[in-house]
């Protein structure tokens, strides 16, 4: 996968709608498989989202286990959040 600068062409859905979906798209909640291609297609070639998706699961995954497997997926609203307040501010 080669990332570089992001460059809107074709059918991309931009980064700002790519941020919108990217937690539903992190925790596979979008069910749309339109919806799931246009957000996958947008971080494949874009290198700030891309970065951004890569943070999102790093910590995702901490969280998981830092709660074990009893509560994986289950972060306190709270603490989403502020985790996404924090990715924001990148």
């Amino acid at each position: 996968m080669s990332k570089k600068s992001h460059t809107p062409h074709g059918h991309d859905i931009g980064c700002l709608e790519a941020i919108e979906g990217l937690y539903a798209w992190l925790d596979k909640e979008l069910e749309n498989p339109d919806s799931i291609s246009s957000i996958e297609e947008h971080i494949r070639h874009c290198e700030s989202c891309y970065s951004r998706a890569e943070v999102e699961k790093l910590l995702t995954e901490r969280i998981r286990r830092a709660e074990g497997p009893q509560a994986a997926g289950k972060a306190p609203a709270a603490l989403k959040s502020r985790m996404k307040k924090l990715i924001d501010q990148f």
